[in-house]
């Protein structure tokens, strides 16, 4: 061995004998014949295993350092000089966790493989491996002498340096994301797939678990965040758990090379005026994942990390608590660098065209997840150093997007969790329902056929006890588009082009919002059979039965202090996939206690005017008790949508689009949530070109604001959210 690698190879065995001071396990090993005995390490052959393998490889590779000092004295050679060789490099040991081994072989790896040469070319060389304990590997190390810089510290120069231009914060993150995506770009794999539940799942519930245990403000519980209320984080963790086999269907359909930490101060920089280079450090060892938990990773430091623990003197974080007995508010504030977005869009951007080119649809339900694992799993390692401040707000941060995946994963879940009947997208009146408005004809005493003032088709007879209102009993078949958000900036888009559009064209429609007063639409009481296995209850099946328990100025069907307006709703019928449904539904006023006894005890033959009697000979009901199981208030936003008439003015209403925001709460388990729901139905008589219209525009609705179609009741929504559909 030369006298450099002797040098080495001394200063080596001082780190190690420095690093193994730190009190651990002797290593352990059995010799045939003999009990087990402890072994003592050596620093000194750790160091020159090391060494030998680093010089095998052409240790330095880099250009190294060159001392020159003239000498003199003795001397009659023409030149005589002594050269000191300076080849910097890291070392890394760890004496019990094999992955730093993996992390230093992954890294080799890469840049020994077969990749694009660029992006083998962004990953250091790695001289030596150890790969038992102590493991340990040698990498090449990009000195701040020679131009380099981590991301970090350009987004955050030190204090009293010149900020960042906009401009330039974009160019250095466009350079390394043509690393990355050309990485992804050339390693993508169909054969296996990412594990969602082990990359996402786990790392938030393991990671918050921890936070609780090492502070309590972290515990589960009802949260407002800055004003907003959010339920207690296991709720959001038990959805996740449930859903685990839906999660599968926004994987992605294939693996790339991942960085797995590529976080600003990860990613090294050395620029000119027309180049720049990149050099990516300190991977996780995984190699293959999601390249989304990629994108998230240098996103959630650019959006939240980074300003939050790096704070401008002019914009410094601000974080107050307050415990309320069972429940809490955590507020906070920080600001933004003007960079902060344009770099946020130019990531977003870049993962949207990859995301289309390789057929990955739900990149950015992922891409949800993704930022609420990053920021998530960063409050224990806060709580650890003594920065309980930066800790609550990543918390806070981490919250918020855990809850927005969450609802869009709600709204998903409704879609898949149930499949209604189909009929061809023409049919007006789909044979099931044309059944039941037969057999009500058949049944139901003296009906008139008519027409409301929407244009729905309707049956009326009369009630058997009478009302102040003078309404009939009355069936009504009704079309209309169900659509529900899945993500919130999908919905505050469609609410900003309401508000732009009123008075002006959506489409080839115009816009006028109704006038409402502030107040609920409406609180409806829903009813069940009790103790009934599920296969016989109503909501589960499609069915509702509803009790108006308040009401409104604006609704058709009012409630008083001694009756209430009543509903049963029967099973829908959905066109193809074209978010249009075509429901019948029972529209009466009565007590609904006298209603049930009626039922109870009435003939399941022969004439009778009880809506839930004639139900009951369309779909099987029981006649065992009721009882109240789900409580459902309704806040509505109106807007009708009118033609354009030839001079350009408002002409008649054709549509009326309603944005239900619902609080539903459970009357058996006491859960609450909520969402939202927009519904689009016609204004008139629906003959088949308009209820093509009607399929056009909820359709052209749907696919610019981030809608789905959603076949279900209302209360079945209700019961999916609360639990009450599980129970």
């Amino acid at each position: 061995m030369n006298r450099v690698s002797e040098t080495l190879g001394d200063a080596l065995t001082a780190i190690i004998e420095e690093g193994l001071t730190k009190e651990t396990s002797p290593e352990f090993m059995r010799r045939p014949g003999f009990q087990m005995h402890a072994r003592r390490i050596d620093p000194s052959a750790i160091a020159d295993e090391l060494v030998r393998e680093a010089v095998a490889l052409g240790f330095p590779l880099n250009k190294p350092g060159i001392d020159r000092l003239a000498l003199s004295g003795g001397n009659t050679a023409e030149v005589v000089a002594l050269l000191t060789l300076h080849a910097p490099f890291v070392f890394k040991l760890d004496q019990q966790n094999a992955k730093l081994a993996a992390e230093g072989e992954m890294m080799r790896k890469i840049r020994n493989g077969s990749l694009p040469e660029r992006f083998r070319n962004a990953w250091p060389v790695v001289y030596a491996v150890r790969n038992r304990p102590p493991y340990a590997y040698l990498m090449e190390y990009f000195p701040s002498a020679d131009g380099w810089q981590s991301l970090e510290d350009r987004f955050y120069p030190k204090p009293g340096a010149l900020p960042i231009p906009d401009a330039q914060a974009v160019r250095l993150v466009n350079t390394v994301l043509d690393i990355l995506f050309m990485g992804y770009d050339a390693s993508w794999d169909e054969r296996t797939l990412p594990s969602l539940n082990a990359d996402y799942v786990s790392r938030i519930q393991t990671r918050l678990v921890a936070a609780a245990n090492l502070d309590p403000r972290f515990r589960s519980q009802p949260l407002s965040i800055n004003g907003t209320p959010f339920e207690p984080w296991k709720a959001y963790l038990d959805l996740l758990t449930e859903s685990a086999s839906f999660l599968g269907t926004i994987t992605p359909p294939f693996s790339t090379v991942v960085h797995g930490d590529p976080n600003p101060g990860n990613l090294l920089l050395r620029t000119d005026s027309s180049t720049v280079e990149v050099k990516l450090i300190d991977p996780k060892e995984w190699q293959t994942g999601d390249y989304l938990f990629d994108i998230a990773k240098l996103t959630h430091f650019v959006e939240a990390t980074g300003p939050i623990e790096k704070p401008h003197p002019d914009m410094p974080l601000s974080v107050s608590y307050t415990d309320n007995d069972g429940s809490a508010e955590l507020a906070f504030r920080f600001g933004l660098p003007t960079w902060t977005r344009p770099v946020v869009d130019a990531c977003l951007s870049r993962a949207e065209i990859f995301a289309a080119k390789r057929g990955d649809k739900h990149w950015a339900a992922r891409y949800e997840l993704g930022m609420a694992a990053n920021l998530l799993g960063l409050p224990e390692g806060r709580l650890k150093k003594g920065r309980p401040e930066a800790a609550l707000a990543l918390y806070g941060e981490g919250i918020h997007w855990l809850a927005k995946f969450c609802a869009r994963l709600r709204g998903s879940l409704s879609v898949a969790k149930h499949r209604a009947p189909i009929a061809p997208r023409s049919e007006l009146e789909p044979e099931p329902l044309a059944h039941a408005r037969v057999l009500v004809r058949a049944h139901a005493p003296q009906v008139r056929a008519g027409e409301d003032r929407r244009g729905f088709q309707t049956l009326h007879w009369e009630p058997t006890r009478s009302n102040r209102e003078g309404k009939p009993a009355e069936l009504s078949l009704e079309h209309e588009a169900r659509l529900m958000p899945t993500s919130s900036d999908g919905l505050a888009a469609l609410h900003r082009r309401l508000s732009n559009s009123e008075g002006k064209p959506l489409g080839a429609l115009i816009v006028k919002r109704y006038a409402r007063s502030t107040g609920f639409q409406s609180i409806d009481r829903y009813w069940d059979l009790k103790d009934a296995h599920s296969k016989k209850r109503l909501i589960p099946r499609m069915l509702s039965l509803r009790e108006r328990v308040k009401t409104s100025e604006f609704m058709t069907w009012t409630t008083s202090d001694e009756v209430c307006a009543l509903n049963l709703e029967l099973p829908l019928v959905a066109l193809e996939k074209t978010g249009v449904i075509v429901r019948l539904e029972f529209n009466w006023i009565d007590k609904l206690a006298l209603t049930l006894d009626e039922f109870r005890a009435s003939s399941s033959e022969g004439p009778t005017a009880n809506p839930i009697g004639l139900a009951a000979r369309i779909v099987p009901i029981g006649k065992s008790a009721f009882e109240p199981v789900i409580e459902h208030t309704t806040f509505r936003e109106k807007y009708g949508l009118h033609v354009t008439g030839k001079a350009g003015e408002i002409g008649p209403e054709l549509f009326q689009l309603n944005i239900d925001h619902v609080v539903a709460q459970s009357l058996r388990n006491h859960r609450i949530a909520s969402y939202t729901d927009i519904d689009i139905a016609p204004s008139r008589a629906v003959d088949a070109e308009l209820l093509e219209s009607l399929i056009e525009f909820s359709q052209t609705l749907a696919s610019s604001f981030e809608l789905v179609p959603i076949g279900a009741t209302k209360v079945w929504r209700d019961a999916l959210v609360t639990g009450e559909l599980d129970s």
